[in-house]
């Protein structure tokens, strides 16, 4: 199985996002949040220590879609 490259681990955690993650991805990384915003929103490319944050985050969670459907 091959490592998810940094697009990819920002879809899976755009898929998973809650309500507080900027400000954790802020005081893990030490970017701003309104960097991290930019990122999220896809105004900035995403780096390898931003992607990487956000993949460990929300590995363990279930999407947004599959929390609806519950």
């Amino acid at each position: 199985m091959s490592k998810l490259n940094r697009t990819a681990k920002l879809a899976f955690y755009n898929a998973r996002k809650q309500n507080g993650d900027t400000q954790r991805l802020a005081a893990k990384t030490g970017f701003t949040e309104r960097f991290i915003n930019y990122v999220i929103r896809g105004e900035r490319s995403v780096n390898n220590e931003l992607a990487n944050a956000m993949y460990s985050i929300s590995r363990s969670r279930k999407t947004n879609s599959q929390m609806a459907n519950a």
